[in-house]
Parts: C-alpha cells; sequence; structure tokens
C-alpha cells in the first residue's frame, strides 16, 4: 500500500474522504482505518504501507505522535505525515516531534498526490508547496499554494475507504459539502487565521456548481443507505442566489431531508420557503449566548437579538425545525449572563439546541484575550481536550455555576419549569453526577437533531473521543500565544 491514514475516532471526516479520493484519482492504493492502538498496528504490520498520516484537529495530535512512536518501532523507515488544522496553525509540531517526517499545511488534495508521486524519501519532499518537511536537524518550509478554486475539479469523496466498516456505512445520515470558506471572523473561530495565511492565494470562499452537487448526491444515494443528507458547509447559505436556485432542483430530484448550518442574519421569508419547499429537515444556527454584548464584542458574531427573533419567528411561521447552538462559560461570563443563554433559547423556542463549553484555543483572538486577561495560567495547545463538554479551564468567580448550568441546559430546554429547581444546584461545585445528566440527556436530543434513533446516537456516544478517551500526558511547554 501506498499510504495509510489512521484515526481512533469512530467518524467519517470529509477532508481526509476527499485526500483518498484525489490519491486513487492519480491511480495511488490509499486507505483508512480506524479502531484501537492494537488493532492500528495490526494493519500496519499486515499492509505494510510506504507512508502513514494523521488528520489531525487540536486534541487528538498527542494521540498520533504517540502511536506514530511505537509504529517508528515496528519500521523505522516508514514515512509519517501529519495534516489537518493542528499542524496547520501549530506548525511547530514538526519541530517537536522528531517522529514525524513532514506536515501539510492547508489544502491538502494537491499536496497528497505530489507526496506519492515523488516517492518515499523526505529529500524529494522538499519542493512541494504546503509541505513542512525535516532534513535531519533542518526543517524546510515551503509556502501555501493558491487555493483551490475550481472545487467542481475534485472528484467525488471516496467514501469506500471509510464504509469498508459497517458502523458508518450503515449511517442513515450522509455528509456532503458544497463549499470552502466562511466570511467571517469570529474570535472563537481560526478562521481568520486561515484567511491570514492564504492571503493572496485566491478566492477564499468558494462554491461548488449545482450540477456538480446534483450529480455527488446522485451517486451517493444510488450507491449507499441514506434517510438524511447533512451538508457540513461552515455555512450553507453564504451565496443567497445559490441557495434559492439549490432548493428549487433538489426536490425535483430527491425525496431526502436534509440538514444545512446558517446564520440568522441570511435568514428571510424567500429563504426559509425555499428551505421548506426544498424538504430541509433541520436549519443550524450560531446564536452562542444570550447576551447581546458577549455576543457581538466578545465573540464578533455580528448577529443581533432581533435578527434571532426575526429567524425564530419566519422558522415557527413555515414550520420549519431549526436548532441553536450554544457557549457556556464564556470570557467574562456572569451566571446572570450564561442564564440568558437559557432563558433566549426558551424565547426563541428552537426545535432542537446544542450546547458546549467554552474551550480557550492558542492563536484564536479570544485565545490571546484570555491569556492577557489572566483567565488561565497558560495555553497550551498539547493540553486542549477534545471534549468540551465537561469542564472549563477559565478562571473567574462563577465559572462553575456557568459550567453547571451548561450540565443542566438539555432539561432546562425540554423542561422550563425545572429551573427554579436546578437553579440552586448550580451552586454546588461541578461533578460525576451532573455530567452524567448531561451524557443522558444530550443523546436524546442528539438523536433527534440529526434524524437518528436513540440506538444510533448510543452507538455513536460510546465511540465519540470526547467521552470516552484519556488525553495523553504533557509532552511540551505551553504555547502563549
Amino acid at each position: 500500500m501506498d499510504l495509510l491514514f489512521l484515526q481512533s475516532i469512530w467518524f467519517e471526516f470529509l477532508g481526509t474522504m476527499s485526500l483518498v479520493s484525489s490519491a486513487k484519482a492519480a491511480g495511488y492504493d490509499v486507505g483508512i482505518r480506524i479502531g484501537s492502538d492494537s488493532a492500528l498496528l495490526d494493519e500496519v504490520r499486515k499492509l505494510k504501507p510506504r507512508c502513514v498520516a494523521f488528520s489531525c484537529v487540536t486534541g487528538i495530535q498527542g494521540w498520533a505522535v504517540q502511536l506514530s512512536e511505537r509504529i517508528r518501532a515496528i519500521n523505522p523507515d516508514i514515512r509519517i505525515l501529519m495534516g489537518g488544522s493542528h499542524p496547520t496553525f501549530f506548525p511547530e509540531i514538526l519541530d517537536r516531534e522528531p517522529v514525524l517526517d513532514a506536515i501539510c499545511v492547508g489544502e491538502g488534495e494537491h499536496v497528497i498526490v505530489d507526496i506519492l508521486r515523488a516517492g518515499d524519501t523526505p529529500e524529494a519532499w522538499t519542493s512541494i508547496p504546503n509541505l513542512h518537511v525535516r532534513m535531519g536537524d533542518t526543517i524546510i518550509r515551503n509556502e501555501v499554494r493558491p487555493l483551490i478554486e475550481d472545487l467542481d475539479a475534485l472528484p467525488f469523496m471516496d467514501r469506500d475507504a471509510y464504509y469498508r466498516y459497517p458502523m458508518l456505512r450503515n449511517n442513515p445520515v450522509k455528509l456532503l459539502i458544497t463549499s470552502r470558506g466562511c466570511p467571517n471572523a469570529c474570535t472563537f473561530c481560526f478562521n481568520h487565521s486561515s484567511m491570514k495565511l492564504y492571503l493572496g492565494k485566491g478566492q477564499y470562499v468558494r462554491k461548488r456548481s449545482i450540477d456538480s452537487v446534483m450529480d455527488e448526491l446522485d451517486w451517493l444515494v444510488s450507491s449507499y443507505p441514506v434517510k438524511t443528507i447533512r451538508f457540513e458547509d461552515d455555512l450553507f447559505g453564504t451565496h443567497r442566489q445559490w441557495l434559492l436556485e439549490f432548493c428549487s432542483m433538489y426536490p425535483r430530484k430527491f425525496r431526502l431531508p436534509f440538514i444545512c448550518f446558517m446564520r440568522a442574519d441570511s435568514i428571510d421569508r424567500d429563504v426559509v420557503k425555499a428551505l421548506v419547499d426544498a424538504g430541509c429537515y433541520n436549519v443550524v444556527i450560531g446564536m452562542e449566548t444570550g447576551d447581546e454584548y458577549l455576543r457581538n464584542t466578545v465573540l464578533k458574531k455580528r448577529i443581533t437579538d432581533d435578527q434571532l427573533f426575526e429567524a425564530a419567528h419566519l422558522f415557527h411561521e413555515f414550520g420549519l425545525r431549526f436548532c441553536t447552538t450554544n457557549i457556556f462559560g464564556l470570557p467574562g461570563e456572569t451566571f446572570l449572563q450564561s442564564l440568558k443563554t437559557v432563558q433566549m433559547n426558551q424565547k426563541i423556542r428552537p426545535t432542537f439546541t446544542w450546547c458546549a463549553i467554552f474551550q480557550p484555543y492558542p492563536r484564536t483572538e479570544l485565545g490571546r484575550m484570555v491569556l492577557e486577561q489572566g483567565l488561565v495560567d497558560s495555553l497550551d495547545a498539547d493540553e486542549i481536550d477534545p471534549n468540551y463538554h465537561s469542564r472549563s479551564l477559565l478562571k473567574q468567580p462563577e465559572i462553575g455555576r456557568s459550567v453547571n448550568l451548561h450540565h443542566f441546559f438539555y432539561l432546562l430546554f425540554r423542561f422550563p419549569w425545572l429551573l427554579p429547581i436546578l437553579k440552586p444546584l448550580t451552586r454546588i461545585p461541578p461533578n460525576r453526577l451532573f455530567i452524567l445528566i448531561h451524557r443522558i440527556s444530550f443523546l436524546f436530543i442528539y438523536a433527534k437533531r440529526w434524524n437518528i434513533s436513540i440506538i444510533r446516537a448510543i452507538q455513536e456516544g460510546r465511540k465519540a473521543a470526547g467521552f470516552t478517551r484519556k488525553l495523553p500526558q504533557k509532552r511540551h511547554s505551553a504555547v502563549h500565544e
């Protein structure tokens, strides 16, 4: 085998699928394996890949490095690569982890093909754009190439690489993406860093043609079991005319409900009607917090309360299900402000909801702010927890109450009359019982939000890395950026 992607998370990553499809289209033997460390090591022994690769978000890079060290013990000559958002925004991981031969910064479809064409030696990789390569004690850092502007030119996602596993193949919800890039720069997101990385390298927000999306949907529906389509675009409604035309064409060919992510300020009567007519099952909108000051001054979300109320009014008028996303424990947030998030949801009455505890990521605007304000002692990319549903890293007076309110949020959403009962309990220090309450209530709303069975939700929950996997021990010093 030419290259093998390894992961421990039972989830189909669209980025990895796209890389595999590009490599296969170029004639290379590339695969994906998921499982425990021992199972993955057995696959490496059996398949003897020339290279192994990890696609890492921040929070799982420690696991990837530790497994790489065990792989290196099996075969000292194997080439080890890392791509994804973590090495893109923390490229110094190559300096600090000698087990890695190279990292890919940014989009990787063309990079992976260039690597496989170049051969197995890092010397042959040193001129490949987007690639940082280890050469003895030296790191060669190449610039990123221009963005892939013609998304239609990319082959469809290679799903067979993941669907060798029945759990993923039989998932009634299939993921698909119609665009790349987000035009916004919320402070809790890496998007502004990504914009900076690709400044002058082409159009940042790109959209596939409707014909291309329809062709992939047709192939997907005819090839695999599917009950619901989930569009994973950062924002499905960045191009209003595209959205309206898509919603006009979709029901002519497909009767499948779909889920998409949008902003409240892109919602109007024509858009909602078009979504309903097309068979949209659920629109997810980011509210983040019920406090307008926190939402727009701290998070720079640029969404007003009035826009949220108007969007909710239209959703209710047309009978379109919608979901809000929410964050508890924001920098400077008081308990009363976090309570406003609960109350705002009760006022606009979404069909579903989702919430997380704020996680300060290094090199985001909000990460820098919490360091400057002394709300954390340090931010270490190697200690970021992939689970953002259990605890807060912030040091502020009422953070424990905000964390507890997060744990009770789904109960309060479903049963608002519980607030006078649960509110006094938020004064108790966060504990395992409150986390268990969150997990159980989360499963039921998770199943309804994604249009899956409760059995499927439990199955996915048991496999979720953020709920079940302990982080590796700290390996490096903190990143103060």
